[in-house]
């Protein structure tokens, strides 16, 4: 597994699928408004693939920050063995990611990037300036993430890694594809093949530590989220809102509720039946009082069984919680064991 030198960019510029020339505006052209995309030299005076954004430094940055950093994981970073795996490969392949039955979501929010349900996992897809070698050159050199304004670079290697990981083969390429993953400057899976295999087996060292982690569960973050309370959280119970409106979080609840209605009217039509057992109803004439008490005790029995029923059913679904946190709590003390034995034993 090799580590990227730091005065190097991960790729040849031969391997670039976007060619596009920069050519950053000057103060004059700034002052004037001017927004033309292009000079006369047919370089470009914008991001690659983003018109709108222009080639000042301080801009550059803040579009990189927009699109690439996670810092709510970035906080999480020293908990998230608890409730993930400490491997930057564990990924699956998007091919796997269909077999398993999730479905494909892009999404432009870079915390979200590799975050999964059981029926969906969501990615980010590569903006085209990581395409671009003389992108990299300008804005993206190892030597300027020194700088209070400049950019992590570790960052956009780590987001590229783990497309190495999604798209190993041509039918991930086509997946890809199909879901606006990658962008149109890539042209066929030759063209993505020698491009991103110079990603493919660069060391965590070479990433930033988001990316010592692969994809992540989002029930898993949510304890998390729960648990730690970190600042940068849009909220203290969820790292992503499951429901963004009533209908939706209505729907979802309308099933519980109605077992828990079922529920109550189950353990009252038990406690009646105890209470009011029919001793002179005809069905009991030619019985004994001996028999009467015993048909009364077997009602009674059956009554408060059901309730007990009832009481532990509920005493169950309101342990899975607990439980669930606890078993959580200690895989992921297991797990952090069984690799910091790895580590010491290398």
């Amino acid at each position: 597994m090799s580590t990227l030198i730091h005065s190097q960019i991960p790729f040849p510029p031969s391997c670039a699928p976007n060619t596009d020339r920069l050519s950053p505006y000057d103060g004059v052209s700034i002052q004037n408004g001017s927004s033309e995309p292009e000079n006369a030299a047919g370089s470009i005076t914008h991001v690659p693939g983003d018109p709108s954004i222009s080639l000042l430094p301080d801009n550059v940055y803040n579009h990189l920050s927009h699109h690439l950093e996670t810092v709510l994981l970035d906080e999480l970073y020293e908990k998230l063995w608890i409730v993930a795996k400490k491997s930057s490969r564990n990924i699956d392949p998007l091919h796997t990611q269909k077999v398993k039955g999730r479905s494909i979501v892009p999404t432009e929010d870079p915390r979200l990037h590799l975050t999964w349900h059981p029926d969906r996992i969501y990615i980010k897809p590569i903006p085209v300036f990581l395409l671009n070698y003389e992108f990299w050159t300008t804005y993206l050199q190892p030597s300027t993430q020194n700088s209070s304004s400049g950019f992590d670079s570790s960052i956009a290697v780590g987001f590229l890694r783990s497309y190495a990981l999604l798209v190993p083969h041509r039918l991930d390429f086509m997946l890809a594809k199909e879901a606006y993953l990658i962008p149109d400057d890539v042209s066929d899976w030759l063209q993505w093949s020698k491009f991103i295999t110079h990603f493919r087996h660069l060391s965590d060292e070479s990433v930033a530590r988001r990316y010592h982690y692969g994809q992540l569960r989002i029930s898993r973050l949510n304890w998390a989220v729960r648990i730690f309370r970190p600042r940068h959280a849009r909220t203290m119970w969820f790292y992503e809102i499951p429901h963004w409106s009533i209908t939706s979080f209505v729907s979802r609840a309308t099933i519980p509720l109605l077992f828990i209605f079922a529920g109550i009217s189950l353990v009252l039509s038990s406690m009646q039946v105890a209470l009011s057992v029919p001793t002179d109803d005809p069905w009991f004439d030619g019985l004994s009082e001996s028999g009467l008490q015993d048909i009364g005790r077997g009602f009674w029995v059956f009554s408060i069984a059901m309730i007990l029923g009832w009481v532990a059913l509920w005493a169950l679904f309101l342990s899975i919680p607990i439980v669930t946190l606890v078993w959580q709590v200690s895989w992921g003390f297991a797990r952090e064991k069984k690799r910091r034995a790895r580590v010491f034993a290398a």
